[in-house]
């Protein structure tokens, strides 16, 4: 019997391995062109694979209706469309402070062949946005914000999903701040990809 503490706790490179091989899988196609667009504006998109997760939250909570508060909130949007269908019926509201990265995602999803009711754009600051919008009425709430704006948006969320809703927050967050007061049934965890990703669901 070998001795546990000849292996390692944590096998990095077959981590970095198993992504790799992942990412090679998805079909960066829907992505691609979104997340160029936005890094010439000047701002950083998920990566295939990180989209593809937030795809896949998005189809387990049966996603109708999401937010997306990101400075380039193009690649998520599609994500989330693509796990409703072109059919699906799905409404993303995209917030961002920057008009041109709002108009690169309307562009965005236009092109993925979404009909125009399928997102709705706010240029404007997306707390102050989000403060505004309805309670309970979202399955999902994908952002991608600043450590000091966390906990204000960890609490917001809670308010604005549904039961059985889900916040995905892109980079890795856990443990979350403990004035966010997440109810006792939140679960969090993080997945290794991209920059990491935190989802809590509700």
């Amino acid at each position: 019997m070998s001795d546990s503490s000849d292996v390692p706790a944590t096998d990095r490179s077959g981590l970095d391995g198993i992504a790799l091989r992942s990412a090679a899988l998805v079909d960066d196609a829907l992505y691609s062109a979104a997340r160029t667009e936005a890094d010439e504006l000047g701002a950083a998109s998920p990566d295939a694979l990180t989209a593809d997760a937030i795809r896949l939250v998005a189809r387990l909570t049966k996603t109708r209706a999401a937010v997306c508060i990101s400075p380039a909130p193009g690649v998520p949007a599609l994500a989330i469309l693509a796990a409703a269908g072109p059919d699906g019926g799905a409404v993303v509201t995209c917030i961002t402070d920057d008009p041109h990265h709002l108009d690169a995602a309307k562009s965005a999803v236009r092109s993925a062949g979404h009909p125009a009711s399928a997102a709705r754009y706010i240029a404007a600051r997306p707390l102050d946005v989000a403060d505004k919008l309805a309670d309970g009425a979202y399955d999902l709430v994908v952002a991608d914000v600043p450590a000091h704006s966390l906990t204000r948006v960890v609490s917001r969320s809670h308010q604005l999903l549904r039961a059985g809703g889900a916040l995905v927050l892109l980079g890795e967050h856990a443990p979350l701040p403990e004035e966010a007061e997440l109810p006792e049934h939140a679960h969090v965890t993080v997945l290794p990809v991209g920059n990491g990703l935190t989802i809590v669901t509700l």
